[in-house]
């Protein structure tokens, strides 16, 4: 059981560091306006979820 909840702790990082490498990807554009974020929610130490957010201001 221990390797299988490492496995999906490493799994979660990975998936931040990925999500958070897209945004900054994404953003990083000549004409984009607004802002970006990545939120991970952790809980006693462990990533519970990652919600990315984009608001784009039209100029």
């Amino acid at each position: 059981m221990r390797v299988t909840k490492q496995i999906d702790i490493n799994e979660k990082n990975s998936r931040a560091k990925a999500e958070f490498a897209k945004m900054i990807e994404s953003v990083s554009s000549r004409g984009f306006f607004g802002s970006a974020s990545v939120t991970v929610s952790i809980q006693d130490g462990h990533i519970q979820f990652t919600r990315v957010a984009v608001d784009r201001m039209i100029r």
